[in-house]
């Protein structure tokens, strides 16, 4: 990923606004950097998102970027959003948005940790079920991710499931058809990685093929023009082999 601008590169112990101070980071890439923070008072861990001040000069991209996330309050694959502080680093005052700490795991050191770096079939339709599930929710407020990939999903195991939340939803303007069905192709590349990717994609069940349709745009669109689309594949389709 990109390295932290260091304009905002935040050191751990140092105050974020009033209310809060820094723990580690997070992640970071092209937009700015996620930080986890401590509320000083309470001691509950937060998380602390941080535009670049030459990504976001004006401060416009933070305000719709919070405007977004308010709108998603109801999608629970969303991290909530709380309020915002400001932090003056370098001279330069800077926005972040605070919302909860997703206590997960990326799903991409989850599938490093699996057997053979890849999930099974079952395992790996479950979680796909729930990503389409939680985009779905998105969808249907208006909005869309554009952004999805195994670094950007937080993977929580509960019981023969998972919960999941998605990061660093992007902004790019009004929603449109492609947006959203950029979601949809993005999904399926994700349920491709977590299968182990080209390594096995031969070998997979042809029902699992249908879905990820050899990562042709064209073909999967066909198949799925809308996230229900893809949700209704996922909860009727029937095996023609149990392998």
């Amino acid at each position: 990923m990109t390295p932290t601008h260091p304009a905002i590169h935040l050191i751990s112990g140092r105050r974020l606004g009033t209310r809060y101070r820094v723990e580690s980071l997070i992640g970071q890439g092209s937009e700015g950097a996620v930080y986890s923070v401590i509320d000083k008072t309470t001691g509950i861990r937060r998380a602390a998102k941080l535009f670049r001040p030459d990504y976001d000069r004006r401060g416009r991209l933070t305000t719709r970027h919070a405007q977004k996330l308010n709108r998603l309050r109801y999608c629970n694959i969303v991290l909530q959003y709380l309020h915002s502080e400001t932090v003056r680093v370098k001279g330069v005052q800077i926005t972040a948005l605070v919302s909860e700490l997703c206590e997960g795991v990326q799903l991409e050191k989850f599938i490093e940790a699996q057997p053979g770096r890849r999930m099974s079939t079952f395992m790996a339709l479950s979680l796909l079920q729930a990503l389409v599930d939680g985009l779905e929710e998105v969808h249907r407020t208006g909005e869309y991710h554009a952004d999805v990939h195994t670094e950007n999903i937080m993977v929580q195991p509960r019981g023969v499931g998972f919960e999941l939340k998605l990061i660093d939803f992007y902004e790019w303007g009004r929603t449109t058809k492609s947006k959203q069905q950029q979601d949809i192709l993005d999904a399926v590349k994700v349920f491709y990685d977590m299968l182990g990717g080209k390594r096995v994609y031969r070998r997979l069940p042809e029902e699992v093929k249908h879905i990820i349709g050899g990562l042709q745009t064209t073909h999967i669109l066909r198949r799925f023009p809308t996230m229900s689309d893809l949700k209704g594949y996922l909860r009727t389709f029937e095996w023609t082999a149990m392998t």
